[in-house]
């Protein structure tokens, strides 16, 4: 039979006018299962673009859902300084070292007289536990009394204050008032 062009010129199928052709490759294929290699390449090039694109997506969110983080476990602890006084009947600080980026709750759990601080929960370091967050904030100590009321006086700051938790491009505040409650969160 002649062949031409890659191409084979078989008998007609019965009850058909013409010849069929029928491409080599195809014939040689027939019994073989699996990929090209050139199949393959193509889809792991689409696979490294799409991770490509996704990566630097999915870090910046990472980076905004820990400053967002950071921001919720320093309402909670401020509310657990006020919940500690009102606990032990004695003063409760929340103490801030915003330049190590850590914050904690200390209350007075000695008898009448003794003083015992105690460090209540974990302090809480924000460059080490929410992946280089960064706090800023004027304060350094605020207080409640045995009634968990804010105030200032000594050691204690006024609670009108401003604390913000920085990573990448985003920022989350955390504005407080003189009462000693959260006034707004963004």
């Amino acid at each position: 039979m002649p062949v031409f062009a890659n191409f084979e010129v078989t008998s007609p199928v019965p009850g058909s006018r013409k010849a069929m052709r029928v491409p080599e490759s195809s014939r040689r294929r027939r019994g073989r299962t699996g990929f090209t290699a050139l199949e393959l390449v193509m889809v792991m090039l689409v696979i490294g673009l799409l991770l490509g694109l996704t990566v630097p997506i999915a870090s910046s969110l990472q980076g905004r859902f820990k400053a967002g983080s950071a921001r919720d476990v320093f309402i909670n602890t401020y509310a657990r300084t006020r919940a500690a006084a009102i606990q032990y009947g004695r003063e409760g600080r929340l103490h801030m070292k915003a330049t190590e980026g850590r914050f904690w709750v200390e209350v007075d759990t000695g008898v009448a007289g003794a003083v015992a601080t105690d460090t209540l929960g974990a302090v809480v370091d924000v460059r080490r536990d929410y992946g280089g967050v960064t706090m800023f904030t004027p304060r350094q100590v605020l207080c409640f009394d045995s009634r968990g009321l804010a105030y200032a006086g000594g050691a204690c700051e006024p609670h009108d204050a401003i604390i913000v938790f920085a990573r990448m491009d985003r920022a989350d505040t955390v504005q407080l008032s003189l009462g000693g409650t959260v006034v707004r969160r963004q």
